[in-house]
């Protein structure tokens, strides 16, 4: 070992709790040529309160901006999140999808819903729209999105998008394969609706806390097994 050098090894500090000086602004961590901008600002552009018109108003209290919500589901089926659940859990723990929501967290039941009161057909539209238009402009290349073997994630499972055969017809227009991924989007929803019913993540559920006791067990656990671990020679 050659002098003034130490074997000794350093850690960065790790501190979960560690408070920020200045509270960062989320805008501030979503990059200016973030494709959640982009279709940020192409709804806002395209002006569909008039599609959106017949979302139900409602009396009490307040309700989503619809606006904020098609952009939520537009992004959410661009990153193949297709589920109320899964949406939800996003727009509790990703950061572009809070940015979207402008801070607010509507649960899957609001989602679900909001869905289900849209007009028939307009968020497929909006969607195909919107996504023709940002693959025009080169924001996108369609093919990295929807493409054969392509796969929706939800709570209940994996949805495959498109067979070879749907995939390799050359003679097959952008906007129907679009179609096609955004009913499989809708299967997935509608399949993962069907398997939890009323219920949330698991993550989510009522459980109950740890207790100490169980992680101490744990710990015991995970010792044992170490100590069976030979040292390599």
């Amino acid at each position: 070992m050659s002098k003034g050098k130490s074997d000794r090894i350093t850690y960065k500090p790790y501190e979960q709790n560690q408070p920020f000086l200045i509270p960062p602004c989320v805008d501030d961590l979503i990059p200016d040529n973030h494709l959640a901008r982009v279709i940020s600002k192409t709804i806002d552009g395209m002006g569909i309160e008039h599609i959106l018109k017949e979302y139900p108003k409602g009396g009490g209290a307040s309700r989503y901006h619809p606006v904020m919500m098609t952009k939520l589901f537009l992004y959410g089926y661009l990153t193949k999140v297709c589920s109320s659940r899964m949406l939800a859990k996003a727009v509790r723990e990703n950061i572009v999808f809070m940015w979207l929501a402008g801070g607010q967290k509507p649960d899957f039941r609001t989602l679900n819903n909001f869905r289900k009161e849209l007009p028939e057909g307009a968020l497929e539209e909006i969607f195909i729209t919107t996504v023709n238009a940002l693959s025009e402009k080169g924001y996108i290349k369609p093919e990295n999105y929807f493409s054969d073997g392509t796969k929706i994630e939800s709570a209940s499972g994996w949805y495959v998008f498109m067979p070879k055969k749907a995939v390799k017809d050359k003679g097959k227009k952008q906007s129907e394969k679009l179609r096609a991924y955004f009913r499989m989007a809708q299967d997935a929803w509608d399949g993962e609706n069907g398997e939890y019913g009323n219920r949330d993540l698991e993550e989510l559920g009522k459980e109950g806390k740890r207790a100490d006791t169980d992680l101490k067990t744990l710990m015991e656990k995970l010792n044992r097994r170490l100590l069976r671990i030979k040292p390599e020679e």
